[in-house]
């Protein structure tokens, strides 16, 4: 269950300088995905920029019982990333690192938030090819 009152001002005081959405006006686009159809206000959107402040939302939400939907740029049509009323949609948008490309073991590490046109290009650039190619690609995220 979540803290009484609204959740979002604990989350603040455990992730100090998290970047925390709160306001209904906010919230609209964040409380669907690519669907359109099916939305859901979350009580609270961050923001992290680093592996340590998904760890602290996440230890945050255990400790609280509030749930967490995660969201790379919200273009998926399946209605994954459609948070949880009262939940917290942790958007990683912020983290879109390419952070190694090994073309000797074809393989590539990004961040979630990376964008999937920009992961196609640094593959392209170690002269290597990512197949997946969505129609969105210049706004989708790889997470």
């Amino acid at each position: 269950m979540a803290p009484a009152g609204r959740p979002e001002a604990s989350l603040r005081e455990s992730c100090p300088g998290l970047k925390v959405l709160d306001q209904p006006e906010q919230l609209i686009p964040y409380s669907f995905d690519g669907t359109a159809e099916l939305t859901q206000l979350p009580a609270a959107v961050v923001f992290p920029r680093s592996t340590g402040e998904v760890a602290s939302v996440l230890r945050w939400s255990g400790k609280h019982k509030v749930p967490v939907v995660a969201r790379g740029s919200g273009t998926g049509l399946s209605g994954g990333s459609v948070p949880v009323r009262s939940g917290v949609v942790l958007c990683l948008s912020k983290m879109d690192k390419i952070l190694e490309v090994d073309a000797a073991n074809l393989t590539l590490r990004a961040e979630s938030g990376a964008i999937t046109s920009a992961v196609a290009a640094a593959a392209e650039k170690a002269g290597l090819f990512y197949p997946p190619d969505p129609g969105s690609m210049r706004i989708s995220t790889i997470g």
